[in-house]
């Protein structure tokens, strides 16, 4: 992803060992699952973001690597999390921390990380308003996946589909991008665009994710075809078919009571222009993207940036 740009590159190189040489533990169990979970892939979007927020400005290792492992931190700390409400045998292709060694362990796990991402949001020297912005953050993000998971086998209104996406996916990116730019002391306001960027760019990719939900290979994503709905959750594509044809409705309801088959419910999604009709709204928040970058310092990196909505 990064060929056509060395420095970016070398950076995020730098940083994967910086990144682990922070997850050692005084117990064994916690330094080698958090290094299984952590070092276990991934692209490494919100380092990488935090990284080349930086660069615009008065870029610095000491500063910019402990914010960039902190946002990746506590990333993982809630795919844990995540993998222990939602049952996830797999992640990535490998078992979850709870599958392999128990719930009660894969929590503590996910608590280890969230409290290391702190300790590490210390060492960046930013003043404590501006480490604000991942708290903040958490709270979010917490205060989305629980308004998910309680509206679970419900329609959402597409905007509260949408202001859910933003809070679940969105913030993590939109907290990288400012405390890179507030690692470099870039302005406020520049700070505050590149964190509307990450909004955009978190919903833009949460779509993506939703597109793929309905044709996804699990030997591609590692993860099966519908598997969001099948937790029950209505992504994008199937709220904005419903709205397009009132029978589907009828047809999710028996697909969450166990019955219908799998192939027709995609064909009818297809068929009622949900797929298309999601593909528009990702090209608006990726438009959205394209105008922030306009009105932040252009550097070689902001070119990056552009290339990585391109991607979506």
């Amino acid at each position: 992803m990064w060929e056509n740009f060395p420095l970016i590159k070398q950076e995020l190189e730098a940083f994967e060992e910086y990144l682990k040489s922070k997850l050692s533990s005084r117990i064994d169990f916690l330094e080698n699952a958090s290094k299984e979970v952590v070092l276990s892939g991934g692209k490494r979007l919100r380092p990488a973001f935090t990284i080349i927020a930086a660069l615009h400005g008065d870029y610095n290792r000491e500063r910019v690597f402990p914010a960039a492992a902190s946002v990746e931190l506590l990333h993982t700390a809630t795919l844990i999390h995540d993998d222990i409400i939602d049952n996830a045998k797999t992640r990535r292709g490998t078992l979850t921390i709870s599958e392999k060694h128990s719930i009660n362990l894969a929590v503590y796990t996910g608590d280890y990380l969230l409290t290391k991402s702190l300790r590490l949001l210390m060492e960046t020297g930013l003043k404590p308003e501006k480490m604000d912005i991942l708290a903040r953050s958490i709270s979010i993000l917490c205060e989305s996946e629980i308004d998910q998971y309680i509206g679970k086998y419900q329609i959402a209104t597409l905007g509260k589909y949408l202001k859910r996406i933003i809070g679940k996916t969105g913030v993590l990116f939109s907290a990288s991008l400012m405390l890179g730019a507030k690692t470099a002391n870039l302005s406020d306001d520049v700070a505050r665009v590149f964190g509307r960027f990450g909004n955009s760019f978190g919903a833009a990719f949460q779509i993506r994710d939703d597109l793929l939900d309905l044709f996804s290979n699990q030997k591609k994503e590692g993860k099966p075809v519908l598997n969001d709905l099948k937790e029950g959750i209505v992504t994008l594509p199937i709220i904005l078919s419903i709205r397009n044809n009132s029978e589907l409705q009828k047809k999710v309801s028996e697909f969450f009571d166990g019955e219908g088959d799998i192939n027709d419910l995609i064909n009818m999604v297809t068929a009622s222009g949900g797929v298309k009709d999601a593909a528009r709204i990702k090209n608006r928040y990726i438009n959205k993207c394209k105008k922030y970058l306009e009105n932040i310092p252009q550097t070689p990196y902001t070119k990056a940036l552009n290339e990585i909505v391109d991607w979506l």
